[in-house]
């Protein structure tokens, strides 16, 4: 069975995954399975896909010879919004600059706070990039690297809905997704639900597992 290393600690975003390549041939591990320590990657893209090729270049050269690394990073476009309060690519440093540091809690009062603003609700669209990485060794040492990108719509909301379950991805207590004319809370989707919202997500990484081979 072939290995794919998801560059992340975030247990959410790996059960993510997890979910959507269940019926795939793959052993799913994480940072947390690696037992040596790995730096950060630096971040200096300027496009979500350009981050994950980034962090795929930077992980890849710490691992064993040809293991898979899928990297991820996202941005969100909050529509309708002024520009002083447009996060843009980073979620996290308005929380800091508001209160000093960044927590879970934090950032879901900050960003209902926001929702409330503009009356209630703010139709959002996550930009995905994903790349994957694969070191191999002939005569001589060789990595590849793709990417690839995929986007999400839903909306923000001013209601914080169990916080207590989104446990290092508080957005997900804060948005709606719209399903058959409905708009539900993300946290309320069941599995098969939530696979399907992930449709261009899935198809964004197959699409680099069938052309890293």
């Amino acid at each position: 069975m072939n290995k794919i290393l998801i560059a992340t600690t975030n247990e959410n975003k790996v059960n993510r995954i997890k979910k959507l390549l269940s019926e795939l041939d793959y052993e799913i591990l994480s940072l947390k399975d690696i037992k040596k320590e790995i730096p950060e990657a630096k971040e200096t893209a300027n496009t979500p896909e350009g981050i994950a090729i980034e962090k795929a270049l930077h992980y890849v050269n710490y691992l064993p010879e040809n293991t898979l690394v899928l990297t991820q990073d996202d941005t969100i476009k909050l529509k309708g919004i002024s520009e002083e309060d447009d996060p843009k690519l980073s979620i996290k440093e308005p929380v800091r600059k508001k209160y000093g540091k960044f927590t879970d809690e934090l950032a879901a009062t900050y960003y209902s706070e926001l929702a409330n603003k503009y009356g209630g609700t703010i139709p959002v669209t996550f930009n995905y990039g994903h790349a994957i990485a694969i070191k191999t060794k002939a005569d001589r040492n060789i990595t590849r690297v793709i990417g690839a990108s995929s986007k999400l719509e839903v909306r923000l909301v001013n209601n914080i809905h169990k916080l207590e379950t989104s446990s290092g991805y508080f957005l997900e207590a804060l948005i709606e997704a719209n399903i058959n004319g409905n708009w539900i809370p993300y946290n309320d989707l069941d599995e098969k639900t939530l696979i399907q919202l992930d449709n261009d997500l899935y198809n964004s990484i197959t699409y680099l597992l069938e052309n890293i081979k």
